[in-house]
């Protein structure tokens, strides 16, 4: 995916009257950071509703157009309405081509399992998305997973994604990324059961004494 842009518009007023404003106006108030300083720009809802729309999935690193300068930035944050959904900020990160930063790739999963194609087994993903340090230009729009090959019980982890040059993963090597489990048999299911019977029998039995203890002390 080549990378998106977006135009934002600079912005004078701050404060919570004037972010209501600019919302009912069709405006998303949000910052763009940079080393040291911060600027305060709009941005309309409608185009960064699409673009969101267009990310999912996909590294957040965009262009944002401010006036006459382009420059590169990561969306850091979003914030929505928690009930209505609709945009309340956002933030940006400014970054620069030869500056190493770090920020979170999306992990597509590609094929069916042989242990779920197979043995009945269920694919579990652990994992969608993993932060890596890169270059701006080095970041991956999305990580690949063949789990086509995993057997039940198989775990690809960390060390097993795919490398790309100049991009580091910070999370450990053995991490898991996604498994697959196994069908509990019909009897495991039926002791499981039973153990857990037993146990809550067990439990009501102690709570019975320990109630007869108290009556027989007073």
């Amino acid at each position: 995916m080549s990378q998106l842009s977006i135009s934002v518009d600079p912005r004078e007023e701050i404060g919570r009257g004037s972010n209501r404003r600019l919302r009912s106006s069709g405006k998303i108030p949000g910052v763009i950071y940079s080393k040291g300083e911060s600027r305060s720009i709009s941005i309309d809802t409608k185009e960064f509703g699409k673009l969101w729309q267009d990310l999912i999935g996909h590294t957040p690193l965009v262009t944002v157009v401010d006036g006459k300068k382009e420059v590169m930035a990561l969306i850091q944050d979003v914030q929505r309405h928690p009930v209505k959904d609709f945009f309340i900020h956002v933030d940006f990160q400014e970054v620069t081509g030869g500056e190493e930063i770090t920020a979170n790739a999306s992990i597509h999963f590609v094929g069916e399992p042989a242990g779920v194609k197979n043995e009945g087994g269920s694919l579990e993903t652990h994992l969608h998305e993993i932060e890596i340090k890169a270059r701006p230009g080095d970041i991956p729009d999305f990580i690949e997973v063949d789990v086509s090959a995993l057997n039940v019980g198989d775990v690809i982890s960390v060390s097993d994604l795919p490398v790309f040059p100049g991009v580091t993963y910070t999370s450990h090597e053995d991490t898991p990324v996604a498994s697959v489990a196994g069908q509990m048999r019909e009897e495991d299911l039926e002791t499981t059961a039973e153990a857990e019977e037993a146990a809550d029998t067990e439990e009501t039995s102690d709570e019975a004494s320990d109630d007869s203890s108290e009556e027989d002390e007073s």
